[in-house]
């Protein structure tokens, strides 16, 4: 089987050298960028793969790199990093038609299972988009009391203010936030934001 290509955007150079490490040893065609702007420059050429975008940089972030090569038609289905807190910035990548998102640090295992979603996407369109669809049906079968909840943790907000916006206490949040997670069948908010956005669930505030 050919190595897959990964194209690693990010300006810190420890960053991007460790990261290109984990994914050569791990099988994967590497290739490092600085910015957004080095990208852009060769994109046209690039042979099929994946763009893992950070969002923060200085010049242009990675949601301006996601519009540029979403305006140049250039199909290289795209992972972005965050920063903690960042959940309004991946659910805006998200809608905008970014795979997945992963917050810093992450490890290994959910980058590799962020690639092969985004591989996935590349290869098996269709199969990609029954996976949405199955996801969206997930979160429009949910309850109201459960929706309110994933448009809440979506939105980035700590269990407290979820608790004082909804009217209960904070433990409650959390029996609820653990039903939400098992009936959605997720492990982590990043995921439940990936099904939020799936769903068409777009106001997170």
């Amino acid at each position: 089987m050919p190595r897959r290509n990964v194209y690693v955007v990010d300006d810190e150079e420890p960053v991007r050298n460790a990261l290109k490490l984990m994914l050569t040893v791990s099988g994967y065609a590497v290739t490092t960028f600085d910015s957004g702007a080095a990208l852009l420059n060769v994109a046209d050429a690039l042979l099929p793969g994946t763009a893992l975008l950070d969002v923060r940089m200085p010049d242009m972030d990675g949601i301006e790199i996601q519009r540029h090569l979403a305006d140049r038609r250039i199909a290289l289905p795209i992972i972005v990093m965050t920063g903690h807190g960042d959940l309004a910035v991946a659910g805006s990548a998200l809608q905008a038609g970014a795979v997945a998102f992963l917050e810093k640090p992450f490890a290994k295992a959910i980058l590799t299972r962020a690639l092969d979603l985004a591989f996935l996407k590349l290869d098996e369109p269709e199969a990609y988009d029954r996976q949405l669809a199955a996801a969206a049906a997930a979160v429009h079968g949910l309850g109201e009391e459960d929706r309110a909840l994933l448009g809440h943790l979506a939105a980035g907000l700590s269990n407290e203010k979820i608790a004082a916006d909804l009217g209960v206490g904070a433990a409650t949040v959390e029996v609820r936030r653990a039903r939400l997670f098992s009936e959605l069948g997720v492990e982590s908010v990043n995921d439940a934001l990936s099904m939020a956005v799936a769903a068409g669930l777009r106001d997170f505030t």
